[in-house]
């Protein structure tokens, strides 16, 4: 039998298991929650083509989904070491670098990044995009990653973020109000009313959460950033239009790579991009 904490993780593989179509298509429409998710895709790509690391460069790719990113790396000339907890995912993976002839630079399998099947400092670059909000031991994880990592090699991870600006705006989200949202869901427990959700649901880091947890597992931080604004909304309601959505969220956005508070840490991800301390 499983112990407490797996029963989570099989959970997160189950779902993740059942919507791979939708990781598939996310990158291919143009709608704002799509948007912001491209637009993370491409901040990544961006860091790493900062770093001018040469072509023989390792890179492990943790969490691969679709693959669409293990086949952009691929395209760039890297090899990639792909992997994911979930078979659908690892299937698309193969299936997008095949159809993109890039399979001889793409290499996707099976594992848990808890407990990751490779030597000590075998890569160079290690990426987890859109994993730690899954996770049900972010801790032991990063130690994972930094085992694997050489010295000095280069950690690019994101988390969602809990001071996302469209959750502190709307009364039922925001962080600010959660003491009363806690006691009106322990009165309505108590009283029978309310149960609790059995499925996982994914975490929020706060940005200092995220730097905590980056340092205490042997990283060093180099530069960071947050992406993506939107859907705005008040009581869950949407307030806006598609359009006006999509036109306020690359407004603010502008704002966020330009360093303005308190648009650069109230996005809906926040990246990272650390260095193994040597």
């Amino acid at each position: 039998m499983p112990d407490d904490r797996e029963l989570p993780q099989q959970q997160v593989n189950a779902y993740f298991q059942s919507s791979s179509d939708y990781w598939k298509r996310i990158y291919e429409t143009r709608d704002l929650l799509p948007l912001i998710y491209q637009a993370r895709h491409a901040a990544v790509l961006e860091w790493l083509l900062q770093m001018h690391l040469p072509q023989t460069s390792k890179i492990l790719e943790i969490g691969c989904g679709a693959g669409v990113l293990t086949s952009d790396l691929a395209r760039i000339g890297y090899s990639v070491e792909a992997v994911d907890a979930v078979p659908a995912m690892v299937e698309l993976t193969l299936q997008n670098a095949v159809q993109n002839r890039l399979g001889d630079r793409v290499q996707a399998s099976l594992a848990d990044v808890h407990a990751l099947p490779f030597p000590r400092e075998k890569f160079d670059v290690v990426i987890a995009i859109g994993v730690i909000p899954w996770l049900h031991d972010e801790d032991l994880a990063l130690m994972e990653m930094q085992r694997v990592l050489k010295r000095a090699g280069h950690l690019i991870v994101t988390a969602d973020n809990q001071w996302r600006l469209n959750h502190i705006l709307d009364p039922v989200s925001s962080p600010v109000s959660r003491p009363l949202r806690s006691i009106a869901k322990f009165i309505l427990r108590r009283a029978g009313l309310r149960t609790e959700p059995r499925e996982f649901q994914p975490k929020r880091h706060t940005p200092a959460e995220v730097n905590r947890l980056l340092h205490v597992s042997g990283f060093r931080k180099v530069d960071s950033k947050c992406v993506g604004f939107g859907p705005f909304t008040v009581f869950r309601r949407p307030v806006l239009t598609a359009n006006l959505g999509t036109a306020l969220h690359l407004r603010l956005q502008s704002l966020a790579d330009r360093g303005i508070p308190p648009f650069h840490a109230t996005g809906l991800h926040y990246l990272a991009l650390a260095k193994k301390k040597v």
